[in-house]
């Protein structure tokens, strides 16, 4: 194994998305390299069985440089001066506390796996009461199918929400819906994306063949311009010249959760991809800080402000691209000016930029106010700032705020509805949970 591959496999583990293949990959390296020959060896015999959490236990095993050492410290500051070993003995003393980690980890106690309706452990103790209520309205709701991912009703996006909120796969109610998504034709970008990132956070390893139909399905459909369309199951030997930025979003995600899985993403799908955002963002005048630019569903619309959701996602895709052809995102600066416009027209109670664009085509009645897709944009914006690892954007402590807004408008039932004709309680509510279970996971 390559150091550059044994440093990525460690940063996986690291991050919490090392596969089960992976782990075993690892299991192949010399002891020295991860852990000391004593807990590389118990590691070892625990292989020889087929344990099913296999990734996740060696994942805790394997211990950063750093925490080693604060174990062995805590040793030694617990020993008599006179007692205190030489040097030479250090590494063996990390050798036995590192063991007893392992062992713990291994022959310890199993996690419970988790009740119908419990929410994450991550979930603020605030919003708790709320996505119990999300919950249940959802388990009763019906299903609508969606312009975006017609004839096919939102299973996947149901899933990926209520499985972020600690709802386990063995739930009845779940289960089904799941079968159902699992046998389903692959079709169109969103339903192919968000089926990619359920299965990425289910279990890499076992829907591996499923992972790659999805990321063949999302390479085959790239628009020639490096956008997305809403997809069709053969596009063909000759694609559509152009989509637009909503499907070009989600495709990023759904690539993301097929790269995570080990499955390769052509660099030429990637290059493209960024290469259009960077074309097709709208700057702004410098006002000191640097160039302020958003994005729109399209690049043809009309001289307004750019939307909060298009602007978000942009950003959070192209961080993602980024990532994927092994460049920092922190120096592309196209995501920096998207992130100071964030930043600067920050709002979690408006989705700037649609109802505008219907304005101008004198549509205003389909969009009552500037709650148009507004919970479509606070998951957009809990994306952009998970991936970047961010706290705050500009001045604003974004998921505080978005927070507070969300328990505000909550609605009897359950359900969050933005009220406009193209948004439906179902996915409102799905998205306002995806935002308060903060699911988005930062690039190392």
């Amino acid at each position: 194994m390559t150091d550059d591959r044994f440093e990525l496999l460690v940063e996986k583990h690291l991050e919490g998305s090392l596969s089960e293949e992976e782990a075993r990959e690892l299991l192949e390296v010399p002891a020295s390299r991860i852990l000391d020959e004593m807990a590389f060896t118990a590691l070892l015999g625990r292989a020889h069985g087929p344990p099913a959490d296999l990734a996740s236990r060696v994942q805790a095993a394997l211990r950063a440089g750093s925490q080693k050492r604060a174990m062995v410290d805590q040793v030694l500051r617990r020993l008599p001066p006179s007692r205190k070993p030489i040097r030479f003995l250090i590494p063996a003393m990390a050798a036995a506390a590192a063991l007893l980690v392992l062992l713990g980890i291994l022959l310890g106690p199993r996690p419970d796996p988790g009740t119908p309706g419990r929410p994450a452990a991550g979930l603020p103790p605030q919003a708790v009461p709320s996505v119990q209520k999300a919950i249940a309205y959802l388990r009763r709701a019906p299903r609508p199918p969606a312009t975006h991912q017609a004839p096919m009703p939102a299973d996947d996006l149901v899933l990926l929400a209520l499985f972020h909120t600690g709802v386990p796969p063995h739930d009845p109610f779940w289960k089904e819906m799941f079968d159902r998504a699992l046998g389903a034709r692959l079709q169109r970008t969103y339903t192919v994306a968000l089926h990619a990132m359920l299965l990425g956070e289910l279990d890499p390893v076992k829907y591996r063949d499923r992972l790659t139909a999805c990321a063949r399905f999302l390479v085959d459909n790239q628009c020639m311009n490096g956008q997305w369309s809403y997809g069709l199951e053969s596009p063909g030997p000759a694609p559509s010249l152009s989509g637009n930025n909503s499907c070009s979003i989600v495709a990023a995600l759904g690539l993301r959760a097929c790269a995570g899985a080990g499955i390769p993403v052509p660099r030429d799908t990637l290059d493209r991809a960024a290469r259009w955002w960077r074309e097709c963002r709208r700057p702004y005048p410098d006002v000191g800080d640097g160039e302020i630019a958003g994005w729109c569903y399209t690049r043809e619309e009309s001289p307004h402000r750019p939307y909060g959701s298009m602007t978000a996602g942009a950003v959070g895709a192209l961080m993602i691209e980024d990532s994927l052809l092994g460049l920092d995102w922190r120096k592309d600066s196209a995501v920096q000016a998207g992130l100071r416009w964030l930043g600067k027209y920050f709002s979690v109670s408006e989705n700037l930029g649609p109802v505008e664009e219907l304005m101008a085509k004198e549509l205003a009645s389909d969009t009552p106010d500037l709650k148009t897709e507004v919970y479509f944009y606070l998951w957009a914006l809990e994306r952009a700032a998970g991936v970047a690892g961010l706290r705050t954007l500009g001045v604003h402590d974004w998921y505080a705020e978005g927070l507070q807004e969300l328990l505000a408008q909550q609605r009897p039932d359950g359900s969050w509805y933005g009220g406009a004709k193209r948004c439906q309680p179902v996915y409102d509510t799905c998205y306002a949970i995806l935002f308060l279970a903060r699911p988005t996971r930062p690039i190392p």
